[in-house]
């Protein structure tokens, strides 16, 4: 069975690819074909995505805190960089 997602130092990605779950899970959930996001990121296979999403739907629950984990801390870099 192939492995279509990978984390790494806190960070998912597809499987030999640059391109983040985040980005695959945050186009899906506004309403992306899988078809449509396999355009958006043309280095990843049409299987691949549809590998992203299904490891995204087992798995929703430990996504989910990593999304909102990962959106925390952008928010304060955000807020950081506008103090400084």
């Amino acid at each position: 069975m192939k492995d279509y997602v990978t984390q790494l130092d806190g960070a998912y990605r597809i499987t030999d690819s640059r391109v983040s779950l985040d980005s695959i899970v945050y186009a899906w959930r506004d309403g992306l074909s899988p078809e449509r996001i396999t355009e958006n990121f043309p280095v990843l296979t049409l299987e691949e995505v549809y590998g992203a999403i299904t490891y995204y739907l087992a798995n929703q629950a430990e996504i989910a805190t990593h999304l909102t984990q990962s959106e925390a801390k952008f928010a304060a870099a955000r807020q950081q960089s506008i103090e400084h």
